[in-house]
């Protein structure tokens, strides 16, 4: 609580007339010393006791999400996407509260901090104040404290007080686009003539010629007709297609540690890559430090955004996995990356990203493209031959099928290779671009 320039004045004069009433022997002027003062605590009363019946409600205009089997909700917002925040500010004590000021207390990386004016508020009055901001880093920032600043009566007094604490936002990685070519060797052909239907939320069917045995209840007359033969209908098998995507945050031995900027690169990819696969009806199994964590289908592309905001720097471990169909590795270093592929069969697609195809980071933060090399995904398996080295990785290593031996993305450019880096893939071929 602090004194207005009135309320000092107010103060000064009224102990100069008390003084002067008792110096002087003036007692008519003790009674204006006495209500100047007074005036004075009364004003800082009136407002120490509003400011103390406020409330208020905080929301936003973005969903909240939580992860599969956590507790916490997290309104979710992408980096560089503006969020609206609206505060309800209701009087719910007896008197009236004047007009004061709102301020809103941003965290680290959220934008500016704002602020906003409230009317005086009658008993149970409310007023809403809608305030913006730009956040522009990944993880969960938000709004730290809202403080209201109240003037008492007569303009004497003001007192800034902290009426709400913090707002919490979880910030994701910015919404990049990645795709799956629709000739895949990891999309099955039989999906796409319908003796196979993908995900496990349909039913589908095709028709086939009659046997002996086969429920007449079954025959498909408008096929039939066409055909002329009889012919029934026959329930697609379903299969479900299974991506494992790794993100490995920890730098290769004696290198440095990466930067935020660098953490916040790879997990824009490890998205983009999971949100291509989602969209696709592939099942997700993303693996990232102190978080394994399965997605089913578009519906669960809000919750791998969320993951991307609450994820931190760390080693992944590798999970127990069951036969997936393509894996995604994201790592710092091609050796840490090149060490996590080795594990895996040679008959499973690997797509390998890794910093060193990357020369320039500024792209992030309000940009919407990632490298075209990070866009899509190899189509095809290629075949090994013989013994190579892979761009940035060790010397003596294997070609992979499937892998992009040393950190390099399926791109249009046949060597895949980004500028600033060197060396050769002599360990694979026949990838189509």
């Amino acid at each position: 609580m602090r004194l207005s320039t009135s309320g000092i004045i107010f103060v000064l004069a009224g102990a100069a007339l008390i003084i002067t009433a008792y110096r002087f022997a003036l007692p008519g002027l003790l009674p204006a010393g006495l209500l100047l003062l007074g005036l004075v605590v009364l004003s800082a009363l009136l407002v120490l006791w509003g400011t103390r019946r406020v409330s208020i409600a905080m929301s936003t205009n973005v969903h909240q999400v939580f992860l599969p089997g956590g507790r916490d909700r997290y309104p979710l917002a992408a980096e560089g996407k503006e969020v609206e925040i609206e505060a309800q500010v209701t009087n719910i004590g007896q008197l009236a509260i004047p007009s004061a000021t709102i301020d809103f207390v941003a965290a680290e990386g959220f934008g500016d901090s704002t602020s906003g004016e409230v009317p005086a508020l009658s008993q149970r009055a409310s007023q809403t104040v809608l305030t913006s901001f730009t956040p522009h880093r990944r993880g969960v920032s938000g709004i730290e404290s809202v403080l209201l600043t109240v003037f008492g009566p007569f303009g004497l007094v003001k007192m800034k007080r902290k009426v709400h604490g913090a707002f919490p936002v979880a910030v994701s990685v910015p919404h990049l686009g990645a795709r799956i070519p629709k000739d895949s060797s990891i999309r099955p052909a039989r999906l796409d003539d319908g003796k196979i239907r993908s995900g496990h939320t349909t039913r589908d069917f095709h028709t086939r010629e009659y046997v002996p045995g086969d429920d007449l209840r079954h025959v498909h007359w408008p096929s039939t007709a066409k055909s002329g033969e009889l012919m029934v209908r026959h329930e697609a098998d379903e299969e479900t297609l299974y991506a494992l995507i790794l993100v490995d945050l920890a730098a290769d031995a004696d290198a440095a540690e990466p930067s935020d900027l660098e953490i916040e690169f790879l997990l824009a990819a490890a998205t983009a890559a999971g949100t291509a696969f989602l969209r696709a009806d592939y099942e997700v199994n993303v693996v990232a430090p102190r978080y394994q964590i399965r997605f089913k289908g578009a519906r669960d592309i809000d919750k791998l955004r969320l993951l991307s905001a609450l994820v931190r720097p760390g080693r992944v471990e590798l999970p127990a996995h069951d036969n997936p169909n393509h894996i995604v590795i994201c790592s710092v270093g091609d050796e840490r990356g090149q060490e996590l592929a080795s594990h895996f069969s040679r008959r499973v697609p690997v797509t390998l990203r890794t910093l060193s195809e990357i020369g320039d980071m500024t792209m992030m933060g309000l940009s919407e493209d990632l490298p075209e090399s990070w866009t899509t995904f190899e189509s095809k398996r290629p075949t090994a031959r013989g013994q190579g080295k892979g761009t940035g990785g060790r010397p003596g290593t294997t070609g992979r099928p499937g892998t992009n031996s040393g950190a390099q993305g399926a791109g249009s450019d046949p060597a895949g290779a980004a500028p600033g880096t060197s060396g050769t893939n002599s360990g694979t071929e026949g990838v189509r671009r």
